[in-house]
């Protein structure tokens, strides 16, 4: 009798495991909302990487332009170098076109431009430096280039200094 009574309970152990084969649907359901959420996370993640290059990129362009145009200015003689006056904020170049042209499309629009003056330090009565611009051994040049990207304006100033010999002469 025992031995008949084990055959019976393999038997109902048996059709219960052939029952329970496979998923449940709620347990389809939710790997499926599972893996959406994760789907959904990794493509806002490609979206926003794809966004981050693009401003890198034309933040670096806007970088190079500005570089380029600093050595430009520092490869010129002292005597070719145009110097501004307050009139015009001592503005001596708008390159702005050239800047768009130089972009390959990375830099959709903005200003570009040079500015230079004269200068010269004097100490005042407290013994601190100040710049004067009264002299012409000295030409600060300033590069500026405003850009939008997006909603937001950006800003890339590059400053050197050059000075009657050379730079750093």
């Amino acid at each position: 009798m025992v031995y008949t009574g084990i055959v019976v309970m393999l038997k109902i152990e048996k059709q219960r495991s052939k029952e329970k084969k496979g998923f449940s649907l709620v347990e389809i359901l939710l790997a499926i909302a599972l893996a959406s959420v994760v789907l959904m996370v990794g493509f806002q993640l490609l979206i926003l990487g794809a966004q981050t290059n693009s401003r890198t990129e034309s933040i670096l362009t806007a970088n190079s332009i500005a570089f380029a145009k600093v050595q430009e200015y520092e490869n010129k003689k002292f005597s070719n170098i145009p110097v501004g006056n307050a009139s015009n904020n001592y503005e001596v170049e708008d390159f702005s076109v050239q800047m768009l042209a130089d972009s390959n499309g990375q830099i959709k629009g903005g200003t570009a431009k040079v500015y230079s003056q004269y200068i010269s330090s004097k100490q005042d009565g407290n013994g601190n430096q100040q710049e004067t611009h009264d002299s012409s051994n000295l030409i600060k040049i300033d590069i500026v280039i405003n850009f939008r990207y997006g909603s937001r304006l950006r800003l890339v100033e590059y400053a050197t200094y050059i000075q009657k010999g050379g730079v750093g002469r």
